[in-house]
């Protein structure tokens, strides 16, 4: 069963507001964090996933990033790491995470950390990598 909704311990459940097979997005207002709920449906090829990523990052337009952290939950996504798979999120990871206050991502395994931190290395972007997710929401939250 695909995890699409997020289970946070420090607020009420954010707030869905789209959705297709690959990927829920959930709002916590309060909060002002956006989650990007990646769930077990895997990519049929890599313009797929291409096209999925054009919409998300779209939509993440649409909210006004500057607003919020974005967490992305990736416990459920199938592993990939074959060499197209790797340069199509080269390509994409800058225009999905620009524009947030703090990045966060839920990892499941010491291994989906790894690739994360191997990611953030290769962006030079800031992230938070953890399977803690009370820890990943404090980091979001807090000011400056």
């Amino acid at each position: 069963m695909d995890r699409l909704s997020p289970a946070p311990k420090l607020t009420p459940a954010p707030k869905p507001v789209w959705q297709n097979d690959h990927y829920a997005v959930l709002v916590d207002e309060p909060m002002g964090v956006v989650w990007n709920v990646r769930t077990s449906h895997p990519f049929a090829s890599v313009e797929e996933l291409d096209a999925v990523k054009a919409a998300l990052c779209l939509f993440l337009d649409g909210l006004g990033r500057s607003r919020y952290a974005l967490l992305v939950d990736v416990r459920a996504a199938p592993g990939r790491n074959d060499p197209s798979w790797e340069a199509a999120m080269v390509r994409i990871r800058p225009r999905w995470f620009r524009g947030f206050r703090r990045i966060g991502v839920l990892v499941q395994s010491v291994v989906g950390a790894l690739q994360i931190q191997r990611y953030a290395r290769q962006d030079g972007i800031e992230r938070l990598i953890t399977s803690d997710e009370a820890a990943l929401l404090r980091y979001l939250t807090e000011e400056g």
